[in-house]
């Protein structure tokens, strides 16, 4: 099976989240070629990303010039500004159709793991990852002419992709209840994935903080700085924990700073808390050494499609505090996590400070974690994603 991968609006500049997604699939990949040939689309500017796999066997990067895409992309966001959905398309199908023929010629099947199509008349059959749907339940966290591209994109991508991905039941059951257009049939529930040997791998968490002068026990938060990742919660909570038992619990945030940064920091500063640390985006091998050296991951989002931090934390030996969403009721039923609803404080702040001093506990979800987690390697994950696509291709 010739399979084409479209990577080219990869952001070469984001760290985590989508990125992380796709390379870790790839990976997967490389792992279960079974004889199918895989050929990356990428652009000059993001090429970089592949490097590992551009000599798998199996693996070919075809590489765009990087300056023609953001033009083609900039004509494409320039026609939303008619509102039409079939003006876009019309764009969209006439910008790119250079780009879509060569697909069609070099694969069988067309996947994009990145949330849409690039355009919408492909001849192959084309299988989609519409991560999630969260400008649907929380508009307020987008601009308007982030709204207007989600819904004119969203809506011809659930329209034109032949088969979808999702990585939850609840991001499923989601997209079947708001695009009329996609049936039952059409989606697979995949889950994320994990490399657990790369987050296994002890990491002198010690010397790490030392270097970024931390101190040794600490809650991690690694999270861009987005309103859903609601960092708000866990630092009311923390500041709680300080007024009503005067005790300091140190956290440990990572991440870029998107359109929730300055709330956070004004937070931080307004209360006083300089036991809060932002180290801002680390390395790989720093952040797998922060997993490993962390007290506890702390994850209060609300909203996700699914959670690669806490597969990620399970891989460490982390144990996890995570809200109560329904992919993360999901990860529950197979690793131990503790739950608590999303914008309640008060419960946050009591499940830290009980945890916080329950070392017992703490090591026992880690261990259990440690032995569940291998269901969710991206090995595994790959080879239903190979299932789908041959499903698709035959379909």
């Amino acid at each position: 099976m010739r399979i084409g991968i479209n990577c080219l609006n990869l952001d070469p500049s984001f760290v985590g989240g989508l990125n992380t997604f796709t390379r870790g699939l790839l990976e997967g990949f490389a792992k279960t070629a079974n004889g199918h040939h895989f050929r990356l689309y990428a652009t000059s500017g993001n090429q970089h990303l592949f490097e590992s796999l551009e000599n798998q066997k199996g693996f070919e990067v075809m590489v765009f010039d990087d300056l023609a895409h953001i033009l083609r992309k900039s004509l494409c966001r320039g026609a939303l500004l008619s509102c039409s959905e079939r003006m876009y398309e019309s764009v969209s199908n006439r910008v790119f159709r250079e780009m879509r023929e060569l697909m069609d010629q070099d694969a069988d099947i067309i996947y994009t793991p990145s949330v849409v199509l690039q355009s919408f008349d492909s001849r192959k059959p084309s299988v989609l990852s519409m991560h999630d749907i969260q400008h649907v339940h929380y508009p307020e966290f987008f601009s308007w002419p982030k709204r207007l591209s989600r819904r004119i994109t969203y809506s011809l991508s659930a329209q034109r992709a032949l088969f979808f991905q999702a990585s939850s039941e609840f991001i499923k059951q989601d997209l079947l209840q708001h695009f009329d257009c996609i049936s039952e049939e059409q989606v697979t529930v995949i889950h994320e994935g994990v490399s657990v040997e790369d987050f296994s791998t002890p990491v002198d968490a010690i010397s790490l903080c030392s270097r970024y002068s931390i101190p040794e026990r600490f809650l991690f938060f690694p999270a861009q700085f987005w309103p859903h990742k609601n960092h708000i919660t866990a630092l009311q909570a923390l500041k709680q924990i300080e007024a009503k038992h005067g005790l300091q619990i140190p956290m440990v945030l990572t991440g870029g700073k998107y359109s929730a940064a300055s709330r956070v920091f004004d937070y931080i500063a307004d209360q006083s808390m300089n036991y809060v640390h932002y180290l801002g985006r680390v390395p790989f091998a720093d952040l797998v050494g922060l997993y490993q050296g962390a007290a506890f991951l702390v994850m209060p989002s609300l909203h996700e499609s699914n959670s690669l931090p806490i597969l990620e934390a399970a891989a460490a030996g982390t144990p996890i505090i995570a809200s109560l969403i329904p992919p993360n009721e999901e990860l529950a039923s197979v690793l131990q996590l503790n739950l608590f609803e999303p914008l309640n404080v008060a419960e946050l702040m009591d499940m830290i400070l009980r945890l916080w001093k329950d070392e017992k506990t703490a090591s026992a979800q880690a261990e259990h974690n440690r032995m569940h987690v291998s269901a969710y390697e991206w090995k595994c994950a790959a080879l239903k994603y190979l299932s789908l696509f041959e499903r698709a291709l035959s379909g």
